[in-house]
C-alpha cells in the first residue's frame, strides 16, 4: 500500500530511484558513445546523455506511487517524562 504522506518516498524507493537514475543515464551514454563513434560524431555521443538525463529525471524525481511501495512504519509517540515529574 502507497503512504499516506504524499510527497514521502520512502528508503527503498530512494534506493530504486537511484538504481534506475545510474543505470538509464549509463545505458544512453554507452549507446550515445557506440554510435558516435561509429559516425565519428560527439554530439550525438551528447544527444544521447542528455536524452537519458532527461528521461531519468522525469522518471526518478517525481514520487510516483511505485517508489512509496514499503513506507516506514514509525513508533508512537513516548509521553516526555519531564512532563510527567513535574506534575508529582
Amino acid at each position: 500500500a502507497p503512504s499516506k504522506d504524499r510527497g514521502i518516498m520512502d528508503y527503498e524507493g530512494q534506493k530504486l530511484a537511484e538504481i534506475l537514475f545510474y543505470w538509464i543515464i549509463l545505458s544512453f551514454g554507452a549507446v550515445g558513445w557506440v554510435i558516435g563513434y561509429i559516425q565519428q560524431d560527439f554530439v550525438v555521443v551528447f544527444y544521447a546523455w542528455l536524452v537519458g538525463v532527461t528521461l531519468s529525471v522525469i522518471i526518478c524525481v517525481p514520487d510516483w506511487p511505485f517508489y512509496n511501495r514499503h513506507p516506514v512504519k514509525w513508533l508512537e509517540s513516548v509521553p516526555d517524562r519531564r512532563q510527567s515529574s513535574t506534575a508529582k
